[in-house]
């Protein structure tokens, strides 16, 4: 150990045990005499001491750790470690020199081990200086003895680590040696470099542009042919700032390869894959392993995967492999990856058996097999007569998966996901990003995103206006929605010039409400006593939209989301008056009833009051007059009513034109507002919106409007749905005419257009998204006899258990369940097939009308009979079990998009006549 340290001019050593130390350099030739040596008593002989990471120049960032590994050996014990990193200033000789500490100290007990390898991360101090500073290893045995190792450190330059190669290791003429590069630097690196000395002189450059703080580079350092002897190699990487850090020189000695191989390489495998997957998912396979120091290098790496059906007896195979010209020796690795094989997709979820097997063949032709184990093997090879290459006597790796339906596409940015809108004329599903502030744009045809829409702040709710060419955004981060131009009709040809238009963003007015309390004061004389519902302080109304819906006139209908505040969520309506040409916004109180209060007015939907006093009467008694203030609805035109008494004040107003609202009571805040997130669905026609109330105490409430009557027609309290009367609910749903609707909680209920509760599906914990079959109309209820369609009346509802479960919407009970690989996290949407999607298939359609007679679309014809009991036969009927019913859009905790095909069969799957 001393003879290493002498020979090593560069290195520092340490003065003194005591924390005071002081830090000297030696000399180029002779003895160290500043090495902590022997203290005397028994044991005279101080520990070794051996700094093996980082190498010896060293180089780190400005303000980073530094990871030290040092071996440390001592026959009697090493009791603690010590590591330290100093920089030297000023010249000795001018009295100027000073020792600046540049990493923070640390002293590690080790408890009298004898032979081991210390790492520890030191934390740079605060100074910025760059500069050449040294790194001291101090270890200290029971006895007093002591003794250091130390190394030169450039401070401000590049960490670089050079990896798969290692001083002494012997390779031959003519093979590549595989090494990788590391290096990092917050300013930047803009260049890597690998050099080679002695044996070959060689110098490899890759570029970066623009710069990486952080970068990992493999390649293959291909030594000549006739190169013999020593070989230094050494990594370097450039920053911004044009300065080097440099790992090595790693010294190789480089041998003949005239010499005839006939030992096996050695290797491992590893597999991953989902523990459910799509068709579109991977299995990995990752075949590592190196020859023999002596060998003659890897040539060939690849895998062999059965796939193996136990449901119906069959296996196929396939393989993957690649080559190296010129064989490498060294450290290799190959990452494959094969898609899920010998499927049925017509029975999903299908359950594989893989079985795989990697090898490594050198260049003399030794093969060596891996079957999954965590140590490199070197099991003999076979060829199959197909000639694959398995392992000899030794089972492969296996791994069992369930394939399920689905095609999933990840989000380009990430984000959450709020709301979703299908747009089935231009095939586009539109998705509020709140994160990222903009709004998705997923081909549903191509199944990719396209390039997003920047909207509003925090973007919420999402739906289509009535002509449907524009997407409207709630931007519930501001109190404004945005509106986005769909671009023309073609469905094959996207338009991709999506922008919001500027000019249209809608924004939200305040809302008020006012209490006016009438009394008497001393002299007999009234007063009005003016209370702006909510007062000034917090919690008031939030007019931050959240959810929302268009309905059948173009009313927006939406719902505003509470604030860290308390701000009170309200559910709104906003339009343009027949005449006018601005648009109102008004907030919906009917489903709370006034608190009585018989001395109080309670008015709405006015801009302002004014109280006044009045002429003195004969006694001189002056008397409060009221001044109402408002706008002619959809338009700038100011109204007034009054100075006059309030009552009269009000008439006046009305007669002006104002939509002024008003009664004896005072306004119900609690029972007007909401506390939770209200969530917002039209009926695909768009006579009917509902609002369900996330949570409340003691119970939400679900509430219906009516666009034909432009009111609020039922109330009804969760608990008159759900069973549980602390139950939230986490979506709302309805049909195509409004006749059935969907509330989903822990479990999904179904209620008609009076909010009767009509049925109820169970659900597994969890999950989240439900959805009707596009079609779903004319469902029997007080007001319309209805007619029950098993063809159309369905329901999709995602579980916690990573299943989408086919409700029959008139029996309630589970019609299949489709298996997918993640579960779903957000909203759920439903949409009618593409034509292509059941090309060369026997699918007959049967129209489909809702309660008012329209025509609505074509559904897949799936049953025979209206009652639903005979479903047509799985093949020779007019539908095959293979065409598509409908399409559904969902997205998952798998952070993107699953498209889903719902094929009649998977309708059928538990029908009983199956």
């Amino acid at each position: 150990m001393m003879s290493r340290m002498m020979s090593r001019p560069r290195r520092l050593a340490r003065l003194g045990l005591g924390t005071a130390a002081t830090l000297v350099l030696f000399g180029c030739e002779g003895e160290n005499l500043f090495q902590p040596g022997a203290r005397g008593g028994s044991d005279a002989n101080p520990p070794s001491v051996e700094i093996v990471e980082p190498r010896d120049p060293a180089a780190n960032p400005i303000g980073d750790s530094l990871l030290v590994a040092a071996s440390i050996e001592d026959n009697g014990g090493v009791d603690s470690v010590r590591f330290e990193g100093y920089a030297f200033r000023g010249d000795a000789s001018l009295g100027t020199d000073t020792i600046i500490e540049r990493f923070i100290s640390k002293t590690v007990p080790l408890d009298q081990a004898t032979d081991t390898v210390v790492r520890r991360y030191l934390l740079p101090t605060a100074d910025s200086t760059r500069e050449t500073a040294r790194l001291i290893v101090t270890a200290f045995d029971r006895s007093g003895n002591a003794s250091s190792d130390t190394l030169q450190l450039i401070l401000g330059a590049p960490r670089v680590r050079l990896l798969n190669v290692t001083e002494g290791q012997r390779i031959l003429s003519g093979l590549g040696l595989a090494v990788r590069i590391e290096a990092y630097d917050p300013n930047g690196i803009v260049q890597v470099q690998l050099r080679s000395r002695g044996a070959a002189d060689q110098t490899l450059t890759r570029t970066f542009n623009p710069p990486q703080d952080s970068i990992a580079f493999d390649t293959s350092f291909v030594v000549p042919d006739a190169a013999v002897g020593p070989l230094q190699l050494e990594a370097a990487a450039r920053s911004t700032l044009d300065v080097e850090g440099v790992d090595g020189p790693v010294t190789l000695v480089v041998v003949s390869s005239s010499a005839a191989d006939t030992i096996r390489p050695s290797g491992k495998i590893a597999l991953d894959a989902p523990t459910r997957m799509e068709l579109g998912d991977s299995v990995r396979v990752t075949v590592s392993g190196l020859d023999d120091p002596q060998g003659s290098g890897i040539r060939r790496v690849g895998y062999t995967a059965f796939a193996i059906s136990p449901t119906r007896g069959d296996t196929l195979i396939r393989s993957g492999e690649r080559t190296y010209d010129p064989a490498r020796t060294g450290n290799v690795q190959e990452t494959f990856s094969f898609a899920p094989f010998n499927v049925d997709s017509l029975s999903l979820p299908d359950t594989l058996v893989f079985e795989v097997v990697g090898y490594l063949i050198d260049g003399d032709d030794n093969c060596s097999a891996a079957v999954g184990s965590a140590t490199n093997q070197s099991i003999a090879c076979v060829s199959l007569g197909s000639g694959e290459i398995v392992a000899q006597q030794a089972s492969a790796e296996r791994l069992v998966r369930s394939i399920v339906a689905g095609r999933t596409v990840r989000l380009p940015a990430g984000g959450l996901i709020m709301d979703a809108v299908v747009d089935t004329a231009r095939r586009n599903l539109w998705l509020s990003n709140i994160d990222r502030d903009q709004v998705e744009v997923f081909r549903l045809q191509e199944e990719r995103f396209m390039d997003p829409v920047p909207v509003g702040a925090e973007p919420w709710g999402l739906t289509l206006n009535r002509a449907e060419d524009t997407l409207i955004v709630a931007n519930s981060g501001g109190t404004n929605m945005s509106n986005v131009w769909l671009g023309p009709i073609d469905p094959f040809n996207p338009y991709d010039a999506h922008v919001e238009d500027g000019n249209r963003r809608f924004l939200t007015p305040d809302v008020y409400f006012f209490d006016v309390e009438r009394a008497l004061d001393d002299t007999g004389a009234e007063r009005h006593n003016v209370f702006v519902v909510p007062d000034a302080s917090p919690p008031g109304f939030s007019d931050r939209p959240q959810y929302m819906a268009v309905d059948s006139t173009g009313r927006i209908l939406y719902s505003t989301r509470t604030s860290l505040l308390g701000d009170l969520g309200t559910i709104r309506r906003a339009f343009v008056p027949a005449g006018g040409f601005r648009t109102e916004v008004v907030m919906f109180y009917e489903h709370s009833r006034l608190l009585e209060a018989p001395d109080f007015t309670a008015i709405g939907n006015i801009d302002d009051i004014g109280i006044s006093l009045s002429v003195p009467d004969s006694s001189g008694i002056q008397n409060d007059l009221a001044t109402l203030v408002d706008h002619v609805p959809g338009t700038n035109t100011v109204i007034t009513g009054g100075p006059a008494p309030l009552q009269q004040a009000i008439a006046d107003l009305a007669a002006a034109g104002s939509d002024i609202v008003a009664g004896t009571g005072r306004w119900n805040v609690p029972g007007m507002t909401f506390l939770d997130t209200t969530f917002v669905a039209a009926s695909g026609d768009r006579g009917w919106v509902v609002f369900g109330e996330g949570s409340r105490q003691p119970v939400g409430r679900v509430i219906m409007y009516q666009a034909s009557t432009d009111r609020i027609s039922d109330v009804v309290s969760v608990t008159d749905l759900m069973t549980n009367p602390s139950e939230e609910v986490r979506g709302i749903g309805l049909n195509n005419d409004g006749t059935l609707g969907v509330a989903r909680g822990n479990q999904a209920y179904f209620f008609s257009t009076d909010l009767r509760l009509q049925g109820v599906a169970d659900l597994p914990g969890g999950g989240s998204g439900a959805a009707l079959h596009p079609l779903h109309a004319n469902y029997p209820t007080l007001q319309s006899p209805g007619q029950y369609d098993p063809d159309t009346h369905l329901a999709f509802l995602g579980t916690g258990e990573g299943t989408i479960d086919i409700i029959d919407a008139f029996h309630f009970n589970r019609l299949g369940r489709i298996f997918i690989r993640d579960v779903m996290s957000g909203p759920l949407r439903a949409a009618l097939p593409f034509p292509e999607d059941n090309a060369g298939l026997q699918c007959q359609t049967k129209p489909v009308f809702n309660s008012s007679g329209r025509l609505i679309g074509n559904a897949l014809d799936i049953f025979a009979d209206v009652s639903g009991l005979v479903p047509y036969p799985a093949e020779g009927g007019p539908s095959e079990d293979r065409c598509v019913a409908l399409k559904l859009y969902g997205v998952t905790s798998g952070g993107g998009v699953v498209v889903i095909d719902v094929r009649k069969g998977d309708i059928l799957k538990n029908h009983p006549a199956r």
